[in-house]
């Protein structure tokens, strides 16, 4: 199998190496910053905005597409995307990551044309995938109209992330964390978990009644959560503790509707669901945060941050990659250990950063909780990032008989 057979090929593997790098240069930096390991360097931008800015466009939109540009002409019953088109979308997104990695040693300066490469690509490739939505038939467009709306919203937002650097800008490279937070990648999982949990689910499960799916129910989710973003700039904490109570009984209300208790005895829907569970999890938190900043009252910091995009997006980033690695490269439909191990350390980190945003259990950590979790999911990680990698250039072959 060749780098450049499928879209997801490429894309999951740049996935894979981006969320180590960014993971362990994140460690490096904490390790520096609360353990006092050694003296850390002056960058050019704030380590925050940075790390919000390759988790989210560094890592995660690399999956997103890799996933959406393999998935979305089968969804459109069309032929898949030519090659020459993903290929020079990833290329210009990988240039303009690396010279994203430069501007933490050469300034500032190169963040700009490195996130706008990267808006580039992700433009490049998000134009195709229009195309394909173009000529569908009207009745296969159904309910995937979201996905165009959201990746439109990742490339605004890297742009909006370029031009905070601009000279003399207003922009706060924050807003464009917010929006690719919760106008891409937050409603983008919703909307894929909406699709496509119930349909596994039903081809595993015997007697299994698919419930009824509404392209509607994804586009108020992607409008609720837009909401969010916008409301927080805004520090309508009030108006915003009542939202996220809503978004966060929508999330579980479909959990509920969509589990059965045999699920259980499938791995690949036991991690799929575990990462979904999230997503409740995290906007009941920021209900709580945002119900105390209205009282005046500072609580959970970024933990509710962390428990969307470490514990939501990064679970079901491995459970998604690995379904399609392994359906793709034509090997067993089913869990691993290292998968696994990948997932239960996840869990982990992510309930270490959480408790991070509590003075009493960080205080009672040697190290600050962050510095952990961060070296949790880095060794839960790396070995099934390998494996992954290695599976997805290759073919599996089963024994003859």
């Amino acid at each position: 199998m060749r780098l450049f057979d499928a879209p997801h090929i490429p894309y999951f593997l740049g996935g894979l190496a981006q969320v180590l790098t960014a993971l362990i240069a994140w460690a490096v930096w904490l390790l520096g910053a609360f353990a006092g390991a050694y003296d850390l360097p002056d960058l050019a931008v704030s380590p925050v905005a940075l790390h919000g800015f390759l988790m989210i466009y560094g890592v995660f939109a690399f999956f997103v597409f890799g996933f959406l540009a393999t998935t979305f002409p089968r969804w459109m019953q069309s032929a898949p995307l030519p090659r020459r088109g993903y290929r020079n979308a990833f290329v210009l997104r990988v240039a303009g990551l690396v010279l994203v990695y430069a501007g933490l040693a050469f300034g500032d300066r190169a963040l700009v044309p490195g996130a706008m490469l990267m808006a580039a690509g992700d433009a490049r490739l998000t134009a195709d995938l229009i195309g394909v939505y173009r000529r569908a038939r009207k009745t296969a467009r159904r309910g995937v109209l979201l996905f165009i709306g959201t990746l439109t919203a990742e490339v605004a937002g890297l742009v909006l992330y370029a031009a905070s650097f601009w000279h003399g800008s207003a922009v706060s490279p924050i807003v464009a964390i917010r929006m690719g937070l919760f106008v891409f990648l937050v409603p983008t999982l919703f909307a894929v978990s909406y699709r496509m949990i119930p349909f596994f689910t039903a081809s595993v499960l015997s007697d299994y009644r698919r419930p009824f799916t509404d392209p509607r129910v994804p586009m108020a989710f992607l409008a609720a959560s837009a909401a969010h973003a916008l409301l927080a700039g805004l520090h309508g904490y009030a108006v915003l503790a009542v939202l996220d109570i809503a978004i966060a009984a929508v999330a579980w209300y479909h959990l509920v509707a969509w589990f059965r208790q045999d699920v259980m005895r499938h791995g690949l829907l036991v991690l799929l669901y575990a990462g979904y569970t999230w997503l409740g999890i995290g906007f009941a938190l920021y209900a709580v945060r945002n119900a105390a900043l209205a009282l005046g009252h500072d609580i959970l910091g970024r933990g509710p941050l962390h428990a969307l995009g470490i514990g939501f997006a990064l679970s079901l980033v491995v459970a998604m990659v690995t379904r399609v690695t392994r359906g793709h490269s034509g090997r067993p439909l089913a869990s691993d250990t290292l998968s696994w191990t990948a997932l239960l350390g996840i869990e982990v980190a992510a309930v270490l950063r959480i408790a991070a945003a509590l003075a009493p259990p960080d205080g009672l950590a040697p190290y600050d909780l962050s510095v952990c979790a961060a070296l949790i999911a880095i060794a839960a990680l790396l070995p099934w990032a390998a494996r992954y990698a290695a599976m997805l250039t290759t073919t599996h072959r089963a024994p003859q008989s």
